[in-house]
């Protein structure tokens, strides 16, 4: 006898007594015309196959037999068939005597039908099993299993089912703790899904990239014997933690997938067996995945935007760049590139693509942000407000996508928006102050014979700091130098 409890499967023999004794009476298992059928089907251990129809012209039932068949039986040998009532032609074959079967077998043929269909009467098929040898003792089971040695690990297990006085319903239960995982999305370990807070539940967070519905979609548990995935609510119900960052241990007992509030951090799924499923226990805690806020920036093709959040922040984007500004000098502001910008660091995040497009800023806890600082003329909002007017001692500018222009009344600027603020000193009366990369300007500046010219500049400013057209006439602002144009 081998004991297969700490194996792949568990047997659960569910008993119901009738004398609550073992006995070596006869098991009988009947079959009827309102029995539910299907070929090859199989009930209280006797199955029914071969060339067999079943249909009474208003569902699939055992209500009508014809052609070839065979009775089986893995409860021990038939010693007798009965079938009563019903209209019958024809059940032939050794052992067969019209409507009764004898003899010692655990395979019976036979060939002809039987029917109720019609107005005929309603009839039943009974089977009478002889006891096995061993049945008298119930500890005397003996299980075969397809594992190549003793205590091996196996896959399928069968045994002889002894004969009792009981009713005997017998089930192949999975154990969940055993190959089986809980998965979110495609089962990768450590997916990411961004949320945002939200609009119509005020301190709650919703999916940013898809809906509520979608996501609950992505939670499955995968049998790893069998290569199938079990069904939700039928099979199984999930249970998300929320894990501590550091240990990657469940901080509280979890809660189900419709009472999960998708707030930012790091969870993991376990599965647990719904009562009446083909599998027993749980699974272990399994595919972690991470929730993160991220901040959209949308930026026109080639230009840039200034940002500013209390967070640390970087990007994934490819097309994407991040900037700060390190000095300020006369029209000059020195840029240098960071991989991830500080809390509370006055950014400039740059589109490189030839299309206008949303740039995702994401938080993040975990990178060390570039030992690179921002003068402190570079400064930042996180809610909305207004820029100054410059004055005697302060000269402010404005982003406008490429370079920064010149305040001259006051403005208004959304939140997480960064400008410049320069002492009257430093930006020598500049009307606009551009982006210089390790010396390059981000625009041409040429004089040809100790002329500017015009037309080799981008951005042309009136004296109150509005750009203008290179037709405009009057007195502009250009690279810093007032002109007078005819």
């Amino acid at each position: 006898m081998k004991t297969i409890s700490r194996y792949i499967m568990t047997l659960a023999l569910l008993l119901t007594a009738a004398t609550g004794a073992w006995a070596t009476d006869v098991i009988t298992v009947t079959w009827s015309s309102g029995d539910t059928y299907e070929n090859n089907n199989s009930k209280d251990g006797v199955t029914l196959s071969g060339d067999i129809v079943g249909y009474n012209g208003v569902e699939w039932q055992l209500a009508y037999w014809e052609s070839k068949g065979t009775f089986t039986t893995e409860l021990g040998n038939f010693t007798k068939i009965e079938i009563t009532g019903g209209y019958i032609d024809g059940f032939s074959g050794e052992g067969w005597s019209g409507r009764t079967w004898t003899g010692n077998a655990a395979a019976v043929p036979f060939w002809g039908y039987i029917t109720d269909d019609s107005g005929y009467s309603p009839w039943t098929i009974t089977f009478t099993i002889e006891p096995a040898s061993d049945a008298t003792d119930p500890d005397a089971i003996d299980v075969t299993t397809d594992a190549a040695e003793e205590g091996a690990t196996f896959t399928e297990a069968s045994f002889l089912m002894p004969t009792s006085d009981v009713t005997v319903d017998y089930e192949l239960v999975r154990d969940m703790s055993v190959q089986m995982s809980a998965t979110m999305g495609d089962g990768t370990d450590g997916l990411r899904y961004r949320v945002k807070k939200s609009e119509q539940n005020p301190g709650k967070y919703e999916p940013a990239d898809m809906n509520m519905l979608q996501v609950l979609t992505l939670v499955a548990v995968h049998d790893g014997i069998e290569q199938k995935d079990l069904t939700l609510e039928e099979d199984y119900f999930c249970r998300i933690y929320k894990l501590d960052e550091q240990t990657k241990q469940p901080e509280g007992d979890g809660v189900l997938l419709f009472d999960f509030d998708f707030a930012p951090g790091l969870y993991a799924l376990k599965a647990f067996a719904t009562d009446g499923s083909n599998y027993d226990g749980e699974t272990a805690l399994s595919n972690t995945f991470k929730l993160f806020e991220g901040y959209e920036l949308k930026i026109a093709a080639g230009e840039y935007a200034t940002y500013y959040k209390d967070e640390a922040l970087y990007v994934e984007d490819e097309d994407a760049q991040l900037y700060t500004i390190t000095s300020v000098n006369g029209d000059k502001a020195n840029v240098v590139q960071v991989d991830v910008a500080k809390a509370n660091m006055p950014i400039l995040v740059k589109n490189n693509s030839a299309d206008e497009k949303t740039i995702l800023l994401i938080p993040t806890s975990e990178q060390t942000p570039d030992e690179v600082s921002a003068a402190e003329e570079f400064v930042g909002t996180l809610t909305a407000t207004q820029i100054a007017a410059s004055d005697a001692t302060t000269e402010r500018y404005a982003f406008n996508g490429k370079e920064f222009v010149w305040v001259k009344d006051a403005i208004a600027v959304g939140a997480n928006r960064a400008w410049l603020e320069v002492p009257t000193s430093f930006a020598a009366g500049a009307h606009a102050i551009e982006l210089v990369f390790d010396g390059e300007t981000t625009r041409i500046l040429s004089v040809e014979n100790g002329e500017l010219r015009i037309e080799n500049y981008d951005y042309i400013y009136n004296l109150s700091g509005q750009r203008v057209s290179k037709d405009y006439k009057g007195v502009v602002v250009v690279n810093g130098k007032k002109v007078i144009r005819k």
